[in-house]
């Protein structure tokens, strides 16, 4: 079977230009996955010769991607000063915290859409009123379990998302040893939050360990790719970088213990091998080898191939699922079987 777009995407983008490559293809499938930036500097790596209007787009999107992660991180450190301002140090998550960790946070690859951080819920009220103070307003219908909401301003490049905590199926992995978020004026470090200090802002930022957990519960089970069988590149690619990050290796015996949630030992295991299928990538245990792993790990590399059925079949069991939630709960109310309501 051949390969499909996003596994010739993926050769590309760990530096094999190698074969008839269709750059109109290209290009179109790394602006799905949100990585034109990672293309045009394998591209630039390499001494292959492009299409020349390929090239030149990839340059464009690229110096656009660094623009707008420029304008994003000083956003970012312009919001947490006037937090910390007001006595309180959030917590960066996702993109953010992946920007806050590099040297160079506007040379951040990856296009973010918006800005997570994460307060204390002692101090949700106080900030709100400092991003009121700032001309910030709320989204309409953009409050939910975990968030007051996302917050946007006139001529802003992003809005910015404040949490409570962070999503259930993410937060339900960690203990009090990884995540203790201090309120304003609280003292001590947690063990997987370090305190950094740049650009006139002080934030809390999760170790690498941490947003590897963080960057794989919350593609495969807050967005659910676990179940959908989706891969997204933007996503791997990070996890590809820290997997190969000298400076800051990753605590593999932590991510294994973790493992003790079923649901996260299934997607860490399914993200493993789809890196290993992509970019050569190892952990220090051997690639999961289980009749489950396989069967869905085959099923996520057939949807790739074949993205019409794979849209179809996920449509499907979309319809599936929705027809048997009443069934569910005749059979077991939420009341008296508690997981019904968990369920994926």
């Amino acid at each position: 079977m051949g390969r499909s777009a996003t596994e010739r995407l993926a050769a590309c983008l760990n530096g094999d230009f190698s074969g008839n490559l269709d750059w109109f293809e290209l290009v179109n499938t790394a602006n799905e996955h949100f990585v034109a930036a990672f293309l045009s500097r394998s591209l630039a790596a390499s001494d292959v010769q492009a299409d020349a209007d390929a090239e030149a787009y990839l340059e464009t999107l690229e110096t656009a991607t660094r623009s707008r992660n420029r304008q994003m991180w000083t956003l970012t450190c312009e919001v947490v000063a006037a937090l910390n301002a007001a006595g309180i140090v959030p917590a960066l998550i996702k993109g953010a915290s992946d920007m806050a960790a590099r040297s160079d946070p506007a040379g951040f690859p990856r296009v973010m859409i918006d800005i997570d951080m994460i307060l204390a819920p002692e101090d949700l009220a106080k900030g709100q009123e400092v991003l009121a103070e700032m001309g910030f307003a709320a989204l309409e219908d953009s409050e939910d379990a975990h968030s007051p909401g996302s917050f946007w301003r006139q001529g802003a490049v992003a809005s910015l998302d404040m949490h409570a905590s962070l999503p259930r199926r993410i937060s339900v992995l960690l203990d009090e040893e990884d995540w203790n978020l201090p309120p304003s004026g609280g003292l001590g470090a947690p063990s997987r939050l370090q305190l950094v200090t740049r650009d006139g802002a002080r934030m809390w930022v999760p170790d690498a360990s941490l947003r590897f957990l963080i960057n794989i519960s919350h593609d495969m089970l807050h967005h659910t790719a676990l179940i959908s069988g989706a891969s997204n590149l933007r996503y791997l690619l990070v996890l590809a970088a820290q997997m190969q990050e000298e400076d800051a290796p990753l605590d593999w015996a932590w991510l294994r213990a973790k493992a003790a949630h079923p649901r996260f030992a299934l997607a860490l295991d399914l993200q493993l091998l789809m890196l290993a299928h992509l970019f050569g990538l190892r952990g220090p245990w051997p690639l999961p080898q289980g009749r489950l792993q396989q069967a869905l790990h085959q099923r996520r590399l057939w949807k790739m191939r074949f993205p019409g059925l794979g849209r179809a079949e996920w449509a499907c069991l979309q319809v599936g699922q929705r027809l048997s939630r009443p069934l569910r709960h005749m059979i077991w109310p939420p009341g008296r079987n508690p997981s019904v309501s968990r369920c994926i």
